[in-house]
């Protein structure tokens, strides 16, 4: 017999998705976050040249 995969390659995907999900909402609580508190002002424009906008 052969051994399976653990996880099937649509599994994997939604994992990865799951991932970029979490750190572009990490990412973006920290801006809201740093919006909000005036000794860290981060700017938006900031914020969107790091996205690459």
């Amino acid at each position: 017999m052969t051994p399976q995969p653990s996880a099937t390659p649509a599994a994997r995907r939604s994992r990865w998705r799951v991932a970029g999900a979490l750190v572009l909402v990490a990412v973006l609580g920290l801006a809201f976050w740093g919006y909000t508190t005036p000794e860290m002002q981060i700017h938006w424009e900031n914020l969107a040249a790091l996205c690459g906008f």
